[in-house]
């Protein structure tokens, strides 16, 4: 089958190019011991309102059932709030600073054994959280 080109930024009437990079956060609702013992809507709110700093904009998803495994092998289900935002290298550098101090602030106040985000199709984990970064 033969490709089409398509200039979409005029086909469509867009102002610009768009981003082809998503980063996208991801919300748990229980701590590592399963425990709902933490504010997941504050948490929520501040992943936007840094999503929409570095993107311009954010989309918030439903909760999406989810499990991982404990160190005991037990799986803990929670529903998982699933933030992205289309971003720019540019202003995901700018802004680097303030998303590792979002994830390691949250992994540490919502007592987390991993926080994670995706960038570019690749799933960062973080499992060791700096001291107030």
């Amino acid at each position: 089958m033969d490709e089409i080109e398509l200039d979409l930024v005029s086909e469509l009437g867009a102002s610009s190019e768009g981003s082809p990079q998503i980063l996208t956060l991801y919300i748990p609702s229980v701590d590592r011991y399963g425990k709902n013992s933490f504010d997941q809507e504050m948490w929520v709110k501040e992943a936007g309102v840094l999503l929409s700093a570095i993107g311009g904009g954010v989309t918030i998803n439903p909760p999406s059932k989810g499990g991982w495994k404990s160190p005991t092998g037990e799986i803990i289900w929670e529903d998982t709030i699933i933030l992205y935002s289309y971003v720019d290298g540019e202003s995901l550098a700018k802004n680097i600073k303030n998303l590792k101090k979002f994830l390691h602030r949250l992994g540490r106040e919502a007592n987390q054994g991993e926080v994670a985000c995706q960038f570019d199709g690749v799933f960062y984990k973080i499992t060791e959280y700096d001291q107030g970064v």
